[in-house]
């Protein structure tokens, strides 16, 4: 069977890797429309620092990329984040204020941290607090991530922590996220136990003392997460991959997919992998199936910038100690959030130097994204000099910019994925596999490659069986 994977992504590298150490004889090739691999996922190496330009981590809990990692025989290169400074910090009132102890995205887990917090007012802590009496929603309709924080926790909590916190991970609107799509561990704990609080205490948080995003159950890698792109690319083999060969159509000949590419050459394939994104692939299927073609083109995404930014650890007066801050849309900054890398996690700056990254654009903030380098550098550091105290000009600047590559999972994202999916089964032998429908994260994405090459073994147990 000719396999094409359509996307050199975490997703299609890790489907081509699973299917080739199945078979090492399998006919597998992939088409990177770019001159790299990797996707998202990028590291630099200057002035003595591991710089991430993508994303920095990712989830232990979720275990399909230590799975994978453990597979490619990686996992001695894996890291922690460090012990100490566990905890994020709010934006508030130009100040920056830890987060309590044990609070968990948006909800509170300990009760004297939370009380003793300046991040809300005394009504604000005594909303979030009767969380545990309400009684949970009886429809099961969708509700945006706005309306479930505020019907459970109150407004004044979701202005202050929960749009920043958890809107922020998708650099999205929450006006228009949904809460089952992005938020689905605490609207089953609200259907399951009756309250979020009451959740998040029967699933043991009160052990945890970190505080916004359980730090403890994150890694990376000492080299940083290219290390993996890389590995994964040498155990496929180079040849099998082909850069600058994005797909421009697709469509059946003889049982058979036929690929053209947008340099015009084309081949055949039994099974098609694509793990492009989804506005690509909206693209690329429009002559197949207009129907799909359209639901993957309703899947809006958000563009973002990450400026990796190193500065002499004598020109910052703010000590540091947390993983980074968040910045609510009532503090009315550019910034959307920033990480202190160098505290997160060794070896990503010398003994002397800060590394941080911050973050700017997303659905909510489309005019900054649209700012001249110049210009984006220059607010990004009005911001940082308010919050962290900053005197001198940093030593270094990397500016990458990922235009359109964050999916928006907007109110109803669910039943639209259910669609697609239906949809998908109409062509045999094309498989989706993506960040635009279950998940955006890294672990999300490589079980989506696993899942794909899963199916592509029954495809090909199916044809032996014909």
């Amino acid at each position: 069977m000719k396999v094409v994977v359509v996307g050199g992504g975490i997703s299609g590298l890790t489907a081509a890797f699973s299917l080739l150490k199945a078979d090492p004889d399998a006919d597998v090739t992939i088409l990177e429309s770019t001159g790299r691999i990797g996707g998202v996922i990028s590291t630099l190496f200057d002035e003595d620092c591991v710089i991430e330009e993508g994303p920095d981590s990712f989830l232990t809990s979720k275990p399909w990329a230590v799975s994978l990692c453990e597979e490619l025989g990686l996992l001695d290169q894996l890291i922690a984040t460090n012990d100490a400074n566990r905890r994020a910090f709010i934006a508030t009132d130009g100040r920056l204020q830890p987060l309590p102890e044990g609070f968990f995205l948006l909800a509170p887990t300990k009760i004297w941290p939370f009380i003793d917090s300046p991040i809300l007012s005394v009504r604000g802590k005594i909303a979030a607090a009767l969380e545990s009496l309400k009684a949970p929603i009886q429809s099961c309709e969708d509700e945006t991530l706005k309306d479930f924080v505020v019907r459970r926790f109150g407004e004044e909590l979701f202005e202050r922590i929960a749009q920043p916190m958890v809107g922020g991970i998708y650099t999205g609107d929450p006006e228009k996220l949904s809460a089952a799509a992005t938020l689905p561990q605490f609207v089953e704990m609200e259907q399951k136990y009756g309250s979020v609080t009451r959740g998040l205490l029967t699933h043991g948080r009160l052990n945890s003392k970190d505080s916004g995003a359980r730090y403890s159950a994150f890694a990376s890698m000492n080299l940083g997460l290219q290390a993996l792109v890389e590995n994964l690319g040498d155990k496929i083999g180079r040849d099998k991959i082909q850069l600058n060969s994005g797909l421009r159509t697709i469509s059946t000949s003889a049982e058979r997919w036929k690929l053209v590419t947008c340099s015009g050459q084309s081949q055949e394939a039994d099974v098609v992998v694509l793990a492009a994104p989804a506005q690509s692939v909206s693209g690329i299927i429009s002559s197949l199936d207009s129907s799909l073609s359209a639901n993957l083109a309703s899947i809006e995404h958000a563009s973002s910038a990450i400026l990796n930014l190193l500065f002499d650890k004598n020109d910052i007066t703010h000590p540091l100690d947390g993983f980074g801050f968040v910045v609510p849309e009532r503090e009315r900054k550019s910034i959307i959030a920033c990480s202190f890398s160098s505290t997160k996690f060794k070896g990503r700056a010398p003994a002397n130097k800060v590394l941080m990254r911050v973050f700017l654009g997303g659905a909510l903030h489309p005019d900054v994204f649209a700012l001249s380098d110049g210009h984006l550098i220059k607010v990004a550091l009005e911001d940082l000099r308010t919050y962290l105290g900053i005197t001198s000009y940093p030593l270094k600047i990397w500016l990458k910019r990922w235009p359109n590559a964050m999916p928006q999972y907007h109110l109803g994202h669910l039943e639209l994925v259910r669609q697609i999916k239906q949809r998908f089964l109409n062509h045999r032998g094309l498989i989706w596999a993506g960040s635009a429908l279950t998940g955006v994260g890294i672990p999300d994405c490589v079980r989506a490659g696993f899942e794909a090459a899963q199916l592509v073994r029954v495809y090909q147990r199916e044809s032996v069986t014909d």
